[in-house]
C-alpha cells in the first residue's frame, strides 16, 4: 500500500463555533446595499409625446452646382441613345421593371437609392427610363428622376 501524501491534498480542521458580531454586520452591509442600490437605479426619463408626421417638406432648389452635375449626368446618358438593347443590358444589367408604353416602345427602368437613418427615408435616389423603340430594339430617349 503507497502511503504517499499528495502535495496538494487540503486538510480540514473543524473549530468549534463562537458568535460573534460578523452576521449582525453582514446583515447590517447587504441591508445598506439594497437601500444605495435603490437611489442608484436609473429612472426612466420622462418622454414628452412625439408630434404626429408632418407632411414632407417641399426639397429646396436645387444648387448651381447641382444644376451643372445633373446637366453633365444627362448629357453622358445622351451617348446611350442609338445603343441597342443588348448593349444596354450588357452594360447597365437586368432592369428593375421594362414597361410597354401606349405607343407601343418600352421603358427600361433602372433605380438606385440609399436610406439614411433610422426613419428610413432615402438620403438619395435616382432613376434613370431608357425609351426603347420596339421595331428598331434601340434606345432612342431617357429621363432622369431624383439624382
Amino acid at each position: 500500500m503507497n502511503t504517499t501524501r499528495h502535495p496538494l491534498r487540503l486538510t480540514l480542521t473543524r473549530r468549534p463555533f463562537r458568535p460573534s458580531a460578523a452576521p449582525t454586520a453582514l446583515c447590517l452591509t447587504l441591508a445598506g446595499l439594497a437601500v444605495l442600490g435603490g437611489c442608484a437605479a436609473p429612472t426612466a426619463p420622462a418622454t414628452p409625446a412625439a408630434p404626429p408626421p408632418a407632411a414632407t417638406p417641399p426639397s429646396p432648389a436645387p444648387s448651381a452646382a447641382d444644376q451643372q452635375r445633373r446637366g453633365e449626368f444627362d448629357k453622358a446618358l445622351d451617348s446611350w441613345h442609338g445603343a441597342t438593347v443588348q448593349e444596354l443590358l450588357r452594360k447597365m444589367g437586368k432592369p428593375e421593371a421594362i414597361t410597354r408604353r401606349a405607343d407601343g416602345s418600352f421603358d427600361y427602368r433602372y433605380s438606385k437609392s440609399t436610406r439614411a437613418g433610422t426613419d428610413g427615408r432615402p438620403a438619395f435616389s435616382c432613376t434613370v427610363r431608357y425609351l426603347v423603340d420596339a421595331p428598331a430594339r434601340q434606345v432612342i430617349g431617357h429621363t432622369i428622376e431624383g439624382c
